[in-house]
């Protein structure tokens, strides 16, 4: 199908009122109900590029609303995959659109490099179009927060700042305008927060503050107002006003909770958590800090700051009880969730802690290994170790999925290119699929060369789940790429794009210790491990191999097509090229998806 551009437009405003038809609340089973009408209603748009790119769009936001941020990544990647190359004029809005959430997706999955990489790509293409300049004040914010988690402190006050004028530009052309007054009403709250949390606290916060709420209490914004409260009941705390504080905090919990702002309502938990502290309320302070780590256990991706800050404020608590060994767990564990995050100023803080109890003990919290020291297979290794009393080596026999992961095109790229900026990338290409590999519960157990091997643990069975862990893994992983590729080539211009190859096998193999008294090191040895790199070096450089085992305990759930390879010892091998997750096919009843018309 072909369309003109004004017939485009005006597709895009008719998938744009379906979009708004529905109302984005329920469960999460209720929500995709809503997204399967919703594309039922857009379903002849997705003929053309263009508007598949924007439906796609839309879809994103279902899955973001219900926190399935890889999917929406995905949805993202194939809409700005239709439309990066076109030039025309009108698409510009919707890459603006797409960079600013893929921005949001990876910052929610703690990819914070990715996230300043494409919003980076959003101000400039918002700056160089003036009917763009609307999306720079969300674009700033959005910056600044992502500076702040990469501890770019004077970045995220410059980007505060920006924010701040551009919003306040919009809201004095028109005054009236309640959507540019509560966009700059939550500048000046970001504002406030950002000299905040940097260490900066004077009048200008609590004038800023003072403005935002005066905007939303004129517009009667409930939630502007609630969020504004909360962070000067922040800034009061830190300005040492515990009293109005405490009170604020306690009265702001229940508030939030019933607005559905579950993060806001944990935060202010926690604001009260630590008054109780610094008033010396240990026993409260303690009660209300566990509190706070059991609400946001079920929240997981979404709260990870605030229960690192808990974890912190009970080792603070029991430090100051004179109970030593508790305090430095505590601080340890605030430190591992910073690893896990990838926040700096938690890790650097939790160990500044830790060293006034025990200076050498405390650079076990700076060890890369920390994050993995609480896992079942790290347990497992901490208990096997070289003996010099037993002639017998140590081993364990168990089920497991390795996969192996190589790094094509590497030494090309660093010929053709600035040497130090591709190893820069590499990095963080590396650091990426480390973070990919911990959240799927996997073990990187070597680096080789431009590659490693991780394992995914089962037990004394064989487990589905696992399986699926280790190939969703490969499928991020790839994705990953994707966008490391786009940044080789925006950013330092690089021709030539990096690759992957994927090797997965299922099976028994053997955890145990190699070497003597000079040398010992743990590995996995096996079969399946064998096997999983072979697959690993015939594999192409878009798809994973994965051999028969792994197929069997995943058929259902991937898309995928067999190949018989010839293996060096092995001969003629059945092994099955994965092509992406299955989707489901039927989706349910529509006729129960909520289509209340917004105001």
């Amino acid at each position: 199908m072909i369309l003109s551009v004004p017939q485009i437009q005006t597709k895009i405003k008719e998938i744009d009122a379906v979009f708004h038809s529905f109302q984005l609340e329920g469960s999460t089973r209720e929500i995709l109900e809503i997204l399967a009408c919703f594309e039922k209603k857009t379903v002849e748009s997705i003929e053309v590029m263009e508007l598949n790119a924007v439906v796609k769009w839309y879809k994103s936001l279902f899955f973001q609303k219900v926190f399935l941020f890889q999917r929406a990544e995905e949805l993202l990647d194939e809409a700005l995959d239709a439309i990066d190359g076109k030039k025309e004029q009108y698409l510009c809005r919707w890459k603006v659109k797409i960079y600013i959430s893929l921005g949001y997706v990876h910052r929610a999955q703690w990819n914070y490099q990715d996230a300043e990489f494409y919003l980076t790509g959003a101000l400039e293409l918002a700056k160089s179009l003036p009917e763009l300049h609307k999306f720079l004040g969300e674009i700033y914010s959005s910056l600044s927060q992502v500076s702040l988690l990469l501890s770019q402190h004077h970045q995220a006050s410059r980007y505060a700042i920006h924010e701040k004028k551009v919003c306040l530009e919009h809201y004095q052309s028109a005054p009236s305008e309640k959507n540019n007054a509560i966009i700059y009403a939550y500048a000046l709250i970001n504002y406030s927060r950002i000299r905040r949390l940097i260490g900066v606290l004077d009048h200008e916060n609590e004038e800023n503050l003072r403005e935002a709420a005066e905007i939303s209490s004129i517009f009667s914004n409930e939630k502007c107002s609630i969020i504004c409260a909360l962070e000067t009941a922040e800034f009061k705390f830190a300005a040492r006003q515990m009293g109005e504080a405490l009170d604020m905090a306690l009265s702001l919990e229940s508030s939030l909770k019933s607005q559905g702002l579950i993060k806001e309502a944990l935060q202010a938990g926690l604001l009260a958590a630590k008054v109780y502290g610094e008033i010396l309320d240990y026993e409260l302070a303690e009660v209300k800090f566990n509190e706070i780590i059991q609400q946001s256990q079920a929240q997981h991706l979404k709260v990870g700051e605030i229960a690192a800050d808990a974890y912190y404020g009970l080792g603070q608590i029991c430090y100051r009880m004179d109970q030593e060994q508790r305090a430095y767990d505590f601080f340890r564990q605030s430190a591992r969730m910073g690893m896990v995050l990838g926040i700096k100023d938690i890790i650097i803080r939790s160990f500044e802690a830790a060293r006034t109890i025990d200076k050498y003990k405390a650079r076990e919290l700076l060890s890369s290994s920390l994050a993995y020291q609480d896992a079942a297979f790290v347990r497992n290794r901490l208990s096997r170790s070289f003996s010099p009393f037993k002639s017998s080596r140590i081993r364990t026999r168990l089920f497991a999925t390795t996969l192996f992961v190589d790094i094509v095109g590497f030494s090309s790229l660093m010929k053709m290119s600035d040497e130090s900026l591709t190893i820069q990338m590499v990095d963080e290409f590396i650091d990426r699929m480390s973070l990919i590999i911990y959240q799927y519960n996997g073990y990187i157990d070597k680096f080789l060369g431009d590659g490693f091997m991780a394992i995914f643990e089962h037990g004394n069975h064989i487990s589905s789940k696992k399986v699926m862990d280790a190939i969703c893994s490969g499928i991020d992983i790839y994705r990953a790429l994707k966008h490391k590729n786009r940044k080789l080539g925006a950013v330092y211009g690089a021709d030539t794009k990096i690759n992957v190859r994927i090797g997965i096998s299922t099976g028994e193999i053997f955890a145990m210790i190699l070497g003597n008294y000079i040398k010992t090191e743990f590995t996995y040895l096996g079969n399946s491990v064998n096997l999983a790199s072979k697959l690993e070096s015939r594999a192409s450089n878009q798809y994973m191999l994965i051999d028969e085992e792994t197929w069997l305990q995943a058929k259902d759930r991937i898309v995928s097509e067999p190949e018989d390879i010839i293996i060096p010892g092995l001969g003629k091998t059945s092994v099955h090229k994965v092509l992406r997750l299955a989707r489901m096919n039927k989706r349910p009843d529509l006729s129960a998806a909520k289509t209340q018309k917004t105001q």
